[in-house]
């Protein structure tokens, strides 16, 4: 018989706040090469410096950003590009809900300050603590740390790309960077069985025909969810650990 796992004993605030500053280090090699050229790309529209510095702190979503200057480039009309920005990141919903548990004991400041700072990044990372039955206490400081930690590691990145834009090819892509920061999160995470099904139900639906609005993710999201939650309730029985 099995003895249970013993419990793993929360690291102070002030340590879990440097845990997830230093988890944040993993990540940098993916967003500050992402952050520069979403600043250079905002440069290279046409935005001023406080223009294209604005739309890096206001909206802090790389992938909205980018569809935000393709749009305006377009000369598309504000609530086009409000709409779609809405709707690229309508995957925050469900972070959000996955991690509300963690903030509950939170204030009020604190609860928007962590939805401000949620990315997909941050989101993953977390989670993975998650999944090791961390404190909800310690997990939230954690989630603090490393939020805050990617939020200025993209900012300083926008603002080099936007002082340093001109200098930067337009034919240069980071689809490929973005594609290997998710990879590097998900790997860890496929130890059970649903989410490797999840996973590969996702992929298959972003790699799907494009689908308006950019709603691929969504869809791949929303899609995996779905099945995983239905095989739940098959493969774990009332009662079964696994």
């Amino acid at each position: 018989m099995m003895t249970p796992r013993s419990p793993i004993p929360p690291l102070p605030r002030r340590a879990a706040l440097l845990s997830g500053a230093r988890a944040s280090l993993s990540l940098a090699m993916a967003m500050i090469p992402f952050g520069v050229v979403c600043g250079a790309g905002a440069t290279g529209i046409g935005l001023d410096f406080n223009q294209a510095f604005a739309l890096s702190w206001m909206v802090f979503a790389g992938s909205s950003q980018i569809v935000a200057m393709q749009l305006l480039a377009s000369g598309a009309p504000a609530w086009v590009i409000v709409l779609t920005g809405w709707l690229v990141n309508l995957r925050f919903l469900m972070y959000s809900a996955a991690l509300a548990p963690h903030f509950r004991e939170r204030s009020r400041t604190g609860r928007w300050l962590g939805a401000y700072l949620l990315t997909d990044q941050a989101f993953a990372v977390t989670l993975g603590r998650i999944a090791d039955g961390r404190d909800r206490r310690e997990t939230g400081w954690f989630y603090l740390g490393l939020a805050l930690a990617c939020w200025l590691q993209w900012q300083a990145a926008s603002l080099a790309g936007i002082l340093l834009g001109g200098f930067i090819p337009a034919s240069w892509s980071v689809d490929f960077v973005v594609s290997l920061t998710f990879i590097a999160l998900i790997v860890p995470l496929l130890g059970d069985r649903l989410m490797r099904v999840a996973a590969v139900v996702g992929g298959a639906v972003a790699l799907a025909p494009q689908l308006p609005f950019k709603l691929n993710l969504m869809a791949a999201a929303l899609g995996g969810a779905a099945v995983a939650l239905l095989l739940e309730k098959t493969w774990r029985k009332p009662g079964s650990s696994s």
